[in-house]
């Protein structure tokens, strides 16, 4: 997945809207895309598991009127994967996202302008 662009990613996303409004938003960059791409590699998830879990946080944070860089997303998510540990087989990202965000909010999000 290492040789994966922005473009890429668009043709993957095609056939959602979601994810790719999601793809557009975020991956304006070259240094995005393989902060991104990392991530992936290093967890036992897919991209559109990934990006689904990055959608679930987006909706948190629109919903409480937050917002938080990509890059503190990005921490995030990869937390969650953490967090799931050896289970990660059994739950969906977007799931263990969900849990976080309930149990624990966002500290490093800060209220829209």
């Amino acid at each position: 997945m290492k040789e994966i662009g922005r473009d890429k990613f668009l043709e993957q996303f095609a056939d959602s809207p979601a994810r790719l409004a999601w793809a557009e938003a975020y991956l304006s960059d070259r240094e995005s895309v393989r902060a991104l791409v990392d991530a992936v590699d290093e967890s036992p998830y897919s991209l559109r598991q990934w990006v689904d879990a990055f959608i679930v946080v987006g909706q948190w944070l629109d919903a409480r009127g937050l917002r938080a860089s990509f890059q503190d997303q990005l921490g995030y998510v990869s937390c969650a994967c953490e967090a799931a540990g050896a289970g990660a087989n059994l739950t969906t990202l977007s799931g263990v996202v969900t849990e976080m965000l309930d149990d624990y909010g966002f500290e490093s999000a800060v209220e829209q302008s």
